[in-house]
C-alpha cells in the first residue's frame, strides 16, 4: 500500500493518495502554504524506490533487511512532518538541479497554477460571488392565441448555481450512486472471502470486517434514500429517469447478491434470501430498462458502456451459486442467469465501443463504466467455471470457453491500466469511481481460479498483485469519500459541468466575466487621481484595453441576444423582452459617455509620449503666439486643459461605476427571467441550436477579442473548462480557430492548462494538435 500510495504520489500528485487524501480531511481548517512540486515529486520517487526495495528485502533478502529500509524511510517522513526538514528536497537540490532537469520557466508556470487553483478554491467554497440568498419564484403565463384558446402558467425561479452548490442536504441530494461505497467493499470481502476458501488467506477476520463495513455503509444510504423517497418522491422518480443515473441503480440488486454470496456457510436461509431478491430484482430491472429502450429510444449522448451494468449482475448471480451449484436444477439457473446476459453484452459492447470513440467531442477522460469491459468477461469466465467445473470433479481443467473470456478479461484490463497511466481517467474523485473497485474483483476472481488450477509462484504473485491493488483502491476512495462528507462536497447538488445545456453555460459565464472585469475596471478608475506621468499612462492602457474586451464582449453578446435569443423568448411569452431591449438602449447611451471620456484622458499631457490631443493643444499655444497674443495667456489656455483632468476622471469614475451597475442588474434580470424561460420551454437541441446560431454571428476580429476576454476573466479554472465544453458541444468542427483565438491572446501557462483539459484547442502547428477534420 505504501509503495501505490507512493506510486500515486509520484505520478498524479499527493491528494489523490490515500494518506494525502486523509490528511487533507485534518489540514481543512489549516491555512494552505504553497511550496514547489518538482522537490515533493523527487521526494516521492525516493519513496518509490525505498519502498521498492523493503518488498525485494522481505522476499529475498536476509530477516533484517527490509526493517531497516522501512526504518530509514519512517526517520526521513519523521523529519519531514515533525521538524519540516524534507530529506527528498535536498537531494533534488544537490542532484537534479545541477544536470539542468529543471529551469526557472517551469517553477513559474508551477507557482502560476498553483496560485490560480488556490484563488479558484476560495471563489468557489469561500467567497461565493453574487449569492443573494434565497431564490425567488416566479409564475409565468402563455397567453392564448385565439379566443376559444387556454392560457398556459407554469413557474420558474432565479435559482443560482451558488445557491444549488450551497444547498447541502443528506436526504434531498442522496444519489443512487451514493450505494456504490457499500457495493465496493462487499465485493473486496467477497474476494477476501474466496481467498480464504480457497486457503490462501489463512484467517476469517479480513473478509468479516470488509462485510460489515460494506453492510453499514449501505444500510446508511439505504436509510437515507428511504427516507428521500417518502419526503421527495419526484427526485427519485426524477433518479430513476435519469440519461445515466438509471443505470446505478442496478448496485443495489448486485449489493444484494454479494451480501448473499458472504453469508453462505455462515446464515444459508438469509444467504438464499438475499439471492432470490437480488437475481430477481435485477432481472426484472434488465427486463424493465430493454423494454424502455424499445419503447423509447435512446439518444446518442445516453450510449455509454453503464447500459451493460444491469448485465453485470446477472453474470455475478450465477457466479455465487457455486455452494449450491450441484444440486437439482440449479445449474441450468445459472446458464440461464449468466449465459443470455453474456451474449446480450457481446453484441452491445463493440456498438457502445465505436460510438465512444468516434464521438467528435471525446476527450481525455473516459468515464469510469469503461471497467465493464473487463468486469463482463470476467464474470462470465467465473460463470462458466463454476457451472461445468461439477461435471469435471475432482479434477477440473481449463478449457478454451474459460481461457478466451479469461484473457479478453485480462486484456481489457492491461488496456484500461495503460489508459490509466496516459491520464485518461483524470476526472476529480466523485461517487462513481467506487464502481471501479467491483470490476476489479470481477477480474480477480478468474484470477482466483486460475492459481487454483495452475498453483505457480507467477499466478500466486498475480493474485496478490490484484487483491493489493484492489484493497487500495478501496482505502483510497474510502478516504475521499470521508473527506468529500466532511468538506461537504457530497449530498451536494453540484452544477453539471455544461450546465443546463450550452446555452445556459455561455450566457452565465460571459455573465460572469463581465462582472469580474468591471469591478477590475472600476478599481483602475478609482486609481487614476492618485497617480502621475508614466504610472498614469500605463493605468490608462490598461483601462483602455480592458474597457475595449468589455464593450466588445457586451457587443457581441447584446447583438445575438437581440437578433436570436429575445425573438424566442417573444414567441413564447411577448413582452417580456421589452425590458431588456430599454436596457440595451440605456448601456449603450452610458457605454458612448465612457468611451468619450477615456479618450478624453488619453489625450490629456503626460510625461512619456505625446499623444494626437497633447499635439493640438501645443498647436493651439503655438498658434496663439503667431496672432499676437501674450504668451501669458497662451499658457493659461494649456493650464485650463490640466484643470479640466481631475473633473474628467471624476466624470469617468461616475460614468463608469453608473455603466457597470446599469449592466449588473441587467444580467441579473436576463439570468432570472429570460435563462430559465428558455431552460423551461426549449429541450436541450432546440438550446444546442440556438447556441450554434449565436456562436455564427459576429466577425472574427470580435470573438478574437471576447474568448480571451471570457477565459481569463472566470473565477477559477473549472469555470473556464466548463465555458469551453459548452463551445465544443455546439461547435466542435470550430475548436482548433477558437484555440488559435486564446494561443494568441491569453498567457502560456493558461493555454497549457485549458489544452490539456481540452485537446481539441491545440491550433495547428503547436504542440499537442492532431487533424479533427
Amino acid at each position: 500500500i505504501m509503495f501505490a500510495g507512493f506510486v500515486i504520489r509520484f505520478v498524479w500528485g499527493g491528494q489523490y493518495s490515500l494518506f494525502g487524501a486523509i490528511g487533507n480531511i485534518f489540514a481543512r481548517r489549516l491555512e494552505t502554504n504553497a511550496i514547489l512540486g518538482a522537490p515533493k515529486q523527487f521526494a516521492a520517487f525516493c519513496g518509490i524506490m525505498f519502498t521498492f526495495g523493503a518488498m525485494i528485502a522481505n522476499f529475498y533478502g536476509p530477516f533484517y533487511s527490509g526493517p531497516i529500509i522501512l526504518f530509514a524511510l519512517a526517520g526521513a517522513a519523521g523529519l519531514e512532518g515533525f521538524v519540516g526538514f524534507c530529506v527528498g528536497c535536498v537531494f533534488f537540490e544537490l542532484i537534479v538541479e545541477p544536470l539542468g532537469l529543471t529551469s526557472d520557466k517551469t517553477r513559474i508556470m508551477g507557482r502560476d497554477v498553483v496560485e490560480d487553483m488556490r484563488q479558484g478554491l476560495e471563489e468557489q467554497f469561500a467567497n461565493k460571488k453574487w449569492n443573494e440568498g434565497e431564490p425567488k419564484t416566479y409564475e409565468g403565463v402563455i397567453p392564448a392565441t385565439t379566443s376559444v384558446g387556454r392560457n398556459i402558467y407554469f413557474k420558474y425561479s432565479d435559482k443560482t448555481n451558488h445557491y444549488r452548490e450551497d444547498d447541502v442536504h443528506f436526504i434531498r441530494h442522496c444519489k443512487l450512486a451514493y450505494c456504490l461505497p457499500g457495493l465496493g467493499w462487499a465485493a473486496v470481502a467477497a474476494i477476501f472471502k474466496e481467498l480464504f476458501l480457497k486457503g490462501i488467506v489463512p484467517v476469517q477476520w479480513p473478509w468479516t470486517t470488509m462485510t460489515i463495513v460494506g453492510f453499514v455503509l449501505f444500510c446508511i444510504w439505504a436509510i437515507l434514500y428511504v427516507a428521500k423517497l417518502v419526503f421527495y418522491p419526484k427526485r427519485v422518480l426524477k433518479d430513476v429517469e435519469g440519461k445515466h443515473s438509471r443505470y446505478f441503480s442496478a448496485g443495489i440488486p448486485i449489493s444484494f447478491i454479494l451480501f448473499g454470496f458472504l453469508a453462505q456457510r455462515e446464515q444459508d436461509d438469509i444467504a438464499r434470501a438475499l439471492f432470490w431478491l437480488g437475481s430477481m430484482s435485477n432481472i426484472f430491472l434488465t427486463l424493465w430498462l430493454i423494454t424502455r429502450k424499445i419503447i423509447h429510444p435512446i439518444s446518442p449522448g445516453e450510449i455509454t458502456p453503464a447500459i451493460t451494468i444491469p448485465l453485470l449482475g446477472n453474470i455475478l448471480a450465477g457466479v455465487t451459486l457455486q455452494q449450491w451449484i450441484d444440486w437439482d436444477g440449479i445449474q441450468d439457473l445459472a446458464i440461464f442467469l449468466w449465459a443470455p446476459s453474456t451474449l446480450l453484452w457481446g453484441l452491445l459492447a463493440p456498438g457502445i465501443l465505436l460510438r465512444t470513440f468516434d464521438a467528435p467531442t471525446m476527450q481525455p477522460g473516459l468515464r469510469v463504466t469503461m471497467m465493464t469491459y473487463m468486469a463482463a468477461p470476467g464474470l462470465a469466465a467465473s460463470a462458466y467455471f463454476t457451472t461445468y467445473s461439477v461435471t469435471q470433479s475432482p479434477a477440473p481443467s481449463l478449457d478454451i470457453v474459460f481461457l478466451s473470456l479469461f484473457f479478453l478479461a485480462v486484456l481489457a484490463e492491461l488496456l484500461i491500466v495503460m489508459l490509466f497511466l496516459a491520464n485518461y481517467y483524470k476526472p476529480k474523485f466523485n461517487e462513481n469511481y467506487w464502481f471501479s473497485v467491483f470490476c476489479v474483483a470481477s477480474v480477480t476472481f478468474p484470477v482466483i481460479i486460475f492459481d487454483r488450477i495452475r498453483e505457480t509462484e507467477f499466478t500466486y504473485v498475480w493474485v496478490m498483485v490484484q487483491v493489493t491493488v484492489l484493497t487500495g483502491l478501496a482505502l483510497i476512495f474510502t478516504a475521499h469519500t470521508l473527506q468529500g462528507v466532511v468538506n461537504g462536497k457530497w449530498f451536494r447538488q453540484f452544477p453539471k459541468n455544461a450546465g443546463v445545456g450550452p446555452m445556459d453555460a455561455v450566457s452565465r459565464l460571459t455573465h460572469d466575466a463581465c462582472r469580474t472585469a468591471g469591478a477590475k475596471m472600476v478599481k483602475l478608475a478609482q486609481r487614476l487621481p492618485n497617480l502621475n506621468g508614466e504610472r498614469r499612462s500605463r493605468a490608462i492602457a490598461d483601462l483602455t484595453e480592458l474597457l475595449d474586451g468589455y464593450l466588445t464582449t457586451l457587443d457581441l453578446h447584446s447583438h445575438y441576444e437581440d437578433d436570436l435569443v429575445f425573438p424566442i423568448v417573444d414567441a413564447y411569452l411577448p413582452k417580456r423582452r421589452k425590458v431588456a431591449e430599454m436596457q440595451h438602449v440605456q448601456l449603450h447611451k452610458l457605454e458612448v459617455q465612457m468611451v468619450t471620456l477615456l479618450n478624453l484622458l488619453k489625450g490629456r499631457k503626460g510625461d512619456v509620449t505625446q499623444t494626437t490631443e497633447q499635439k493640438e493643444v501645443s498647436e493651439e499655444v503655438a498658434k496663439a503666439v503667431t496672432e499676437g497674443q501674450d504668451g501669458v495667456v497662451a499658457m493659461e489656455l494649456q493650464e485650463t486643459k490640466k484643470t479640466e483632468e481631475p473633473k474628467d476622471m471624476k466624470a469617468l469614475l461616475s460614468v463608469m461605476q453608473t455603466f457597470i451597475k446599469a449592466n449588473n442588474d441587467h444580467m441579473q434580470h436576463e439570468e432570472d427571467h429570460i435563462s430559465p424561460v428558455l431552460r423551461k420551454l426549449l429541450n436541450a437541441r432546440q438550446l444546442r441550436s440556438v447556441a450554434r446560431k449565436c456562436l455564427k454571428s459576429g466577425t472574427p476580429e470580435k470573438w478574437r477579442k471576447m474568448l480571451p476576454f471570457v477565459i481569463t476573466h472566470q473565477d477559477y479554472h473549472p469555470r473556464r473548462v466548463r465555458y469551453l465544453m459548452s463551445l465544443r458541444v455546439v461547435y466542435p468542427e470550430r475548436m482548433q480557430l477558437y484555440g488559435q483565438y486564446l494561443y494568441n491572446g491569453i498567457s502560456f501557462t493558461l493555454f497549457e492548462r485549458l489544452r490539456v483539459d481540452i485537446p481539441e484547442l491545440a491550433p495547428r502547428g503547436t504542440e499537442g494538435h492532431w487533424r479533427l477534420w
